[in-house]
């Protein structure tokens, strides 16, 4: 087998590992995002407070109705109800150095709804 093809085993082995996990994907830079498990995960290069107020203004500004919201210095979530009767729940934790950790669920069920999730995500990018 050739250098190459280790290569590109060992990446792919490394992707599948931080899929598989539990939780967040280990492999999110800063203001980027990665779509797991129904859920999009992010992380922002800004304060907790700065990703909360972009957040609530996102939904605002997508017209999502917010029926319950949650915040202290360690944790804050957001839930809104969108038109046809689904739900999106957003969570969001301070990271290391200043990032913000945020996760976006656009669904009732398990499955979620990517495009909604991304579509959300790159509203509060926006208002960042």
């Amino acid at each position: 087998m050739s250098i190459r093809g280790i290569w590109k085993i060992s990446v792919l082995a490394g992707l599948m590992l931080s899929v598989c996990g539990c939780g967040r994907p280990n492999l999110i830079g800063t203001d980027a995002a990665v779509y797991s498990r129904g859920t999009l995960f992010a992380v922002a290069s800004q304060d907790m407070n700065s990703v909360y107020a972009a957040t609530v203004t996102a939904l605002k500004q997508l017209e999502v109705e917010v029926i319950e919201t949650a915040k202290d210095v360690f944790y804050a979530k957001i839930v809104g109800k969108i038109a046809d009767g689904k739900t999106v729940t957003i969570r969001i934790e301070p990271g290391e150095s200043n990032s913000t950790n945020l996760s976006i669920k656009a669904s009732k069920f398990l499955s979620g709804n990517e495009e909604r999730a991304r579509v959300i995500y790159t509203q509060i990018k926006l208002n960042l």
